[in-house]
Order: C-alpha cells, then sequence, then structure tokens
C-alpha cells in the first residue's frame, strides 16, 4: 500500500502534467503497441482532454475546493496572542508569503520558522520580516512531518503560535491538529493566482483553474487516505 501511494504521489492527482503525461502514455501504448485498439486509443485521449478542459474552468476549480472541511472559526482576536510563526512549504508559494507577513505585521512574532524550501526564507525576508527571525527547517518532507515538527515545538513552549499554509492544505493540517491536540492558529492563505468566482471569466479556462482543481483533488485524496491509517477522524 505505501509503495502504491508513493507511486501516486509522484504521478500526482488529475490535473497535473505528470498525470498528463502518463494517461498519454497509455493512450499511445494502447494505439500503437498493446493492445492494438485505435477506438479505445482515441476515446481514452479525447476523454483526457475533456477532463483537462473541465478542470481547467474556475466554476470547477472553487467547486472542488470548497467541498473541502472547513476551517474551524477563531476569534478575531487571536493572532494578538501570536509569539511565534510558523510557515510551512507546499503549493501556493507566494500566497503563503503574503499571509506570513500579514500575520508578522499585525503580531509581530519574535520568531519565523520555515519549514521547506530555501526559496521561501528569501522571499519572506523580502517581503519585510527581519533576516535574522527567519530559522530553516528542511528535515520535514510531507505534512505529517510538519504537524510532527510543531507537535514537539509547542511541548517546550507555552506560548502560542501560528501555522500557516495554502488554504488547500490546510483542511488536511486542521485534522492532524485537532487529532495531536494542537492549539496553535491556523492561518489560510490564497492561491498565486486566484480563479474568477463570478461573471463570465468562471467559464473561461485557465491554467490556475487548473492548479487549484488538481492540488484540491490531491487534498480530497490525502484526507481519505489520513482517515484510512487512522491519522485523522
Amino acid at each position: 500500500m505505501a509503495f502504491l501511494v508513493t507511486i501516486l504521489k509522484s504521478i500526482g492527482a488529475p490535473g497535473s502534467i505528470a498525470f498528463l503525461l502518463v494517461s498519454i502514455a497509455l493512450g499511445l501504448l494502447c494505439r500503437f503497441v498493446w493492445p492494438r485498439n485505435r477506438k479505445l486509443a482515441h476515446v481514452w485521449l479525447a476523454s483526457i482532454a475533456a477532463t483537462y478542459l473541465i478542470l481547467s474552468l474556475p466554476i470547477v476549480a472553487h467547486g472542488i475546493a470548497d467541498a473541502l472541511p472547513a476551517l474551524p472559526p477563531e476569534r478575531p482576536s487571536a493572532v494578538s496572542e501570536i509569539d511565534a510563526l510558523i510557515v510551512f512549504d507546499g503549493d501556493n508559494r507566494r500566497g503563503r508569503v503574503a499571509e506570513a507577513k500579514r500575520i508578522y505585521d499585525e503580531a509581530k512574532p519574535g520568531h519565523v520558522w520555515l519549514l521547506g524550501d530555501v526559496w521561501m526564507w528569501d522571499a519572506l525576508w523580502r517581503s519585510g520580516i527581519p533576516y535574522d527571525l527567519i530559522t530553516p527547517d528542511k528535515s520535514t518532507p510531507n505534512t505529517r512531518a510538519q504537524m510532527e515538527w510543531v507537535r514537539r515545538f509547542e511541548s517546550t513552549r507555552p506560548g502560542r503560535a501560528a501555522i500557516v499554509a495554502s488554504r488547500l492544505q490546510m483542511p488536511r493540517i486542521a485534522a492532524l491538529a485537532d487529532a495531536a491536540g494542537s492549539r496553535a492558529l491556523l492561518a489560510a492563505s490564497q492561491a498565486d493566482t486566484e480563479p474568477a468566482r463570478s461573471g463570465f471569466r468562471q467559464f473561461v479556462p485557465t491554467y490556475y483553474a487548473l492548479r487549484i482543481s488538481r492540488d484540491a483533488l490531491y487534498e480530497h485524496g490525502a484526507l481519505e487516505y489520513y482517515r484510512y491509517k487512522g491519522w485523522i477522524r
């Protein structure tokens, strides 16, 4: 099972480039190698093209993303309680940087931890967060490892931290936080570019909407897998 999950993660959810390439390869294999079935191959490739077109519609992308579990409500004054900021690496990095800067400006935490890529370290201080307050930690390769890091972090201190991650990843983080009894404030960032939610543009295919669909489908699958493993309720 773990091996299968690893393969699926490497391919990505429908909407990803890797999934598209694998799907095209399967269609060509069916068309030219075994079994040689031109009609089936054409139907398959046409279905993949239609799927990607549908997933690139903003109205579809928002529908998939909005079906993710809602985040628990927080008091408006909760940000003022923050004394540490933890930024998770992942999808929509520019959105995460913008949200981290917003939290920093409002709460002025004494330290900022970055769990992930060095690119975000550079982007965070360029956004206006003091360089000497940012500590990167690249030892957390996935969401569960990031939340385990948060659990250890919270066990050593009395204050309250804020976690910044994209609005798409945050429902899974919230479920892990609930299972671990975490007291962290969950600050969900917007996508790098949010697709239109109204007007005729919500029916116009865009790459940004395709990315939202891809990431949201991945999160739906990840939540189901986490429930299957008993990591969340």
